[in-house]
């Protein structure tokens, strides 16, 4: 493709063959490469200067309303394109935007950089997605999480095309060093390198022959090379060295020096230097191959062989096209022998950048946009699709929808009947390359800035009635997994467009509408009961599910693993802070934005498609229910009374399992075994006057409410930090030794292993660094603590003019309490504190010395006992279950330091109160997947997609051999 490849990154070469005679070109699309590449890069510059509008990538999976897919017989003609912007409609959904300029470790800002970075070419097999970029880099991604594996390096100019031996799990890659590198996909190392013939240049296209065990090379210098994988050692290493220090070639950059096309037989080519490449070494190929000149077809085209792609079928037929216009029909024997050549007539100069084969029909995407369609029977071309106005840079079929990916950024999508379906919006880079997955419906695009996007076209196979794809879970494929995480995200994704904000009226709808939506879903993945529970009027409902086992008892005698979390959600607070849209979720870079994400409903889903997966396999140990309470973020209202009321509906639970805290970093796993309780205090001090009044007239003469309330908040902690309540901290149980040690050292481990980590790096590093960062950590885990949250005024016009006394004032604060004190014992000290400072405070006002006053102060005061503290016993069997579940799936070995033992500074109320209600067996496990930087509660939450995954995985682990330890 034109702008794939840049001019500057050609090989050295030296011409040792006659000059090929290109046929005459269209006005301004000519055979010299950079000469299309220059056009391409001024037609993309005019499209970005027009007033187009972008729109967001993500929209439901659910939707209801049909594409046109008309009903049309075929015919000769253009066809205009649809206007239907099928990521807004529904119908495609962006699953994740990848980035190979970050990834490379590249300042993002400067076309040159930009350039370096284009994703070149796309391949992918059952595990991995493969990407070459100009710079030559093979970037390795995880299909599953998205996540970056490996960054292979070798060549030394752009990776122009990849192709795959699914056989035998290889990887071709060509590139501009006029070399293909053969790749091992599990071991992902360079095998072999197989250097081109003579004056090659750029290996533009490949294609792989199964049959035939053969790999096709289509080439800069307009020919089309075989290389017999099967009979690749046929020809000693010697001969082959021989071969390759006799070829020399100055012709396509005119070095007046002489200069190799192909590196040292027997040493590997240097990587170029990158912020990230001191990661590993490369390893150097174990063989070098060449193609000789018995297998090469000189001037196959008359300009660039852009595209290879071969036909199935009894008799294998290859499709050559490039920018000579022609569409060329080979047969594979020692080489390749032409057998037609398709009849474009008076369009046959028009270059042709990508071909796509379905069934008998192929495509052709050209230059000025169009897309010709040739019927194979009868070699005829029966419609050209049109009303692009850019170049059709890359082709794709997936379930018989053509897409064709523009160098406006965009992709074009027509139907099985060659009807205009839509396109979808892209972010205005050129489309270079596009590959579809037919086993998950994803349609990858690689683009001209380095992004890759993982569009997910489900919704759209099921809109056009593809009868042949199962909507069932139940799937037990090579691919299961990753699709039973596919129908997670989907899930998840229409969850998050909920607004299930607990305790804003205004929202109570949402968040039953998210309610039911969880309810559906457990019914979906074949819950044997599912049900929205309540017992308080005017809360949330609680979404109650259960997987059964097989046990003969009744249910409230049967043991049962308790999953709670919940489905409600904080405000998104000030959006234009958010980088997305808050409730919309969005992947970019290996991470999920939006509301929820972490807190809590990714990890609930997470824990729902793992129970499902194992019930749905047989490998469900025991009776697992599902306790999804609505109001967590407001306070728990109505949990405990539902609970109390509907006790039999969750047996007799020996695990409580839930994920709702954080990794301490970013990058070692945690277990979360402790977290401080809470007592919240409201305090309102009002004058006897009722009304404010103004300071000039009377400020002397009457109290000042603000003033008191500033004075008791002041009495409650010294300026250190310590709380001043009398008899505050009598019950604070004892650091042990034991205790202080394992505390150190986790922090010797963290700021070693987590230096990045926002723990970490929030802390001043200077000699004692690690003393700075024991210190904020007992302080927050093992420590009590007293925090004022917010003061406020009686009315509008007391905040904002300074020329008033308020008539009344009012504070929040909340104090964390930690084992062994009692929650009773501090809200009783602390609210005798407070009056007994408020008490103190009037005497000295009205006293003897004190001054008249025309009024009095009054104290309303409201204290109460929130959440207990927990702490959990991490070496009891339950936690060392969950220990090693999570160091198995992540394959560490590290049994001190995976996952690390942390505690938590926040509360969540239910928790100990679980315990204590379901006792005496109950043990509740906290198993957290995000990690410290995913923002919960504030804006551009996030969570890590691997976490995510991972996450499930653990779950399933755990529970899968729970029943050993309970």
């Amino acid at each position: 493709m034109a702008d794939r490849y840049h001019p500057t990154s050609l090989p050295s070469s030296a011409s040792a063959s006659p000059p090929v005679q290109p046929r005459p070109a269209h006005a301004g699309v000519g055979n010299n490469f950079q000469a299309k590449l220059q056009q391409l890069q001024l037609e993309q510059k005019l499209y970005s200067q027009r007033d187009i509008r972008r729109t967001p990538s993500q929209s439901s999976v659910n939707s209801t309303s049909m594409l046109p897919t008309g009903s049309h017989t075929p015919q000769l003609g253009s066809q205009p394109q649809s206007t239907t912007l099928l990521n807004q409609t529904g119908h495609v959904r962006c699953l994740q935007t990848l980035s190979q300029l970050l990834a490379s470790g590249q300042e993002s800002d400067g076309d040159e950089a930009k350039d370096s970075a284009s994703a070149l070419a796309l391949a992918l097999n059952d595990k991995y997605v493969f990407s070459g970029s100009q710079r030559g880099h093979i970037y390795v991604w995880s299909r599953e999480t998205f996540r970056l594996e490996r960054v292979l390096y070798g060549h030394t100019a752009g990776c122009l095309a990849l192709e795959l031996d699914a056989g035998r799990g290889v990887l071709f890659s060509g590139g501009g060093d006029g070399k293909v590198r053969a790749w091992d996909v599990h071991a992902l190392r360079c095998l072999y390198v197989v250097h081109a013939g003579v004056n090659s240049g750029a290996i533009l296209s490949l294609a792989y022959s199964a049959a035939r065990d053969a790999l096709i090379l289509g080439c800069q210098n307009t020919s089309i090379q075989v290389f017999d994988v099967a009979n690749k050692d046929a020809v000693d290493r010697e001969q082959r060295a021989k071969e390759m220090a006799a070829r020399r070639s100055r012709f396509f950059d005119g070095s007046t020096d002489p200069i190799s096309v192909c590196a040292s037989y027997m040493t590997a080519p240097s990587r170029p230097s990158s912020p990230t490449d001191s990661a590993e070494p490369e390893e150097p190929a174990e063989e070098h191959y060449v193609v000789f000149e018995r297998t090469i077809t000189q001037y196959a085209h008359s300009g660039y062989v852009y595209s290879l792609l071969l036909s199935g079928g009894e008799e294998e037929r290859l499709f050559s096209a490039g920018s000579d216009g022609s569409i060329h029909v080979w047969r594979l024997a020692n080489g390749v022998e032409l057998v037609d050549t398709l009849d474009r007539g008076d369009s046959d100069d028009e270059c042709i950048h990508a071909l796509a084969l379905d069934d008998e029909l192929l495509f052709a995407g050209l230059q000025n946009g169009d897309i010709e369609v040739w019927d194979l029977e009868t070699c005829q071309r029966i419609r050209t699709l049109g009303g692009g106005a850019t170049s059709a840079l890359s082709l794709a079929v997936h379930a018989h929808c053509l897409y064709a990916g523009a160098a406006d950024g965009s992709l074009r999508v027509w139907g099985g009947d060659l009807q205009p379906l839509g396109h979808i919006g892209g972010a205005g880079d050129s489309v270079l390359a596009l590959v579809a997955a037919s086993d998950d419906d994803l349609v990858i695009g690689g683009a001209g800035d380095g992004t890759i996007t993982f569009w997910d076209v489900s919704a759209m196979a099921v809109a056009l009635g593809d009868g042949a794809r199962s909507s069932g879970l139940r799937i037990h494929t090579p691919g299961a997994r990753r699709q039973y995480g596919r129908r997670m995200l989907q899930a998840l994704d229409q969850w998050i467009r909920l607004r299930s904000v607990s305790g804003v009226p205004e929202l109570q709808s949402e968040c039953r509408r998210a309610a039911r939506f969880l309810k559906d879903l457990m019914r979906q993945l074949g819950a044997d009961d599912a049900r929205l529970v309540s017992s308080t009027p005017g809360a949330n409902p609680l979404v109650y599910g259960r997987f059964d086992a097989g046990d003969t008892r009744t249910l409230a005698e049967r043991p049962t693993v308790f999953v709670y979390g919940h489905y409600d959600v904080m405000p998104a607070g000030d959006e234009a802070l958010w980088r997305t849209q808050p409730f919309e979720m969005v992947g970019r870079d290996g991470y999920l934005y939006g509301r929820g994400v972490s807190d809590d409903k990714g990890p609930v889903l997470a824990a729902l498609f793992a129970i499902a997966e194992l019930a749905a396999a047989g490998k469900l140990p025991m009776t697992v229910v599902f306790c999804i309470e609505g109001e967590e973020e407001h306070g728990s209202v109505g949990l405990r009374e539902t609970i109390a009321e509907h006790r039999a509906l969750f047996g007799v639970p020996r695990l409580i399992l839930l994920s709702l805290s954080y990794w301490l970093g970013e990058a070692t796993p945690c277990l979360t075994y402790g977290m401080r309780g809470s007592v919240r205090a409201n305090l309102r001090i009002e004058s006897t006057r009722r009304a404010d009044v103004h300071a000039g007239v009377w400020g002397g003469a009457v109290n000042e409410p603000l003033s008191c309330l500033a004075h008791v908040l002041a009495q409650l902690a010294d300026p250190a930090g310590r709380v001043l309540v009398p008899g505050f901290h009598d019950g604070v149980r004892v650091v042990s030794a034991k205790e202080e040690a394992a505390m150190r050292d986790l922090v010797e481990w963290i700021a070693d292993k987590e230096a990045r980590a926002p723990l970490v790096a929030r802390t001043a590093m200077s000699p004692t660094a690690s003393g700075d960062l024991y210190g904020q950590l007992m302080q927050r885990w093992r420590f009590p603590s007293l925090t004022v949250h917010h003061m406020d005024v009686s009315t509008v016009a007391a905040r904002t003019n300074t020329t008033l006394v308020p008539a009344a004032a009012q504070a929040a604060l909340s104090v964390r309490v930690v084992p062994d004190q009692s929650l009773d014992d501090i809200a009783a000290k602390l609210r005798a504190h407070i009056e007994q400072v408020f008490a103190d405070f009037k005497a000295q006002r009205h006293g003897d010395g004190g001054r008249a006053m025309l009024d009095d102060l009054r104290l309303h005061l409201d204290v109460r006992a929130n959440a207990q503290w927990w702490l959990a016993d991490p070496d009891t069997p339950v936690y060392q279950a969950a220990a090693r579940a999570i160091r198995d799936e992540w394959q560490d070995t590290d049994s001190v330091h995976v996952p690390l033992l942390i505690r938590e500074g926040g509360s969540i109320p239910a928790v100990p109160w679980l315990e204590s209600f379901f006792a005496p067996h109950a043990v509740a496990v906290n198993l957290p997947m995000g990690q410290s930087s995913d923002n919960a509660h504030l804006d551009n939450e996030r969570i890590s997609l691997e976490n995510l995954m991972r996450g499930r995985r653990i779950i399933e682990r755990l529970i899968r051999d729970i029943h050993h330890v309970l």
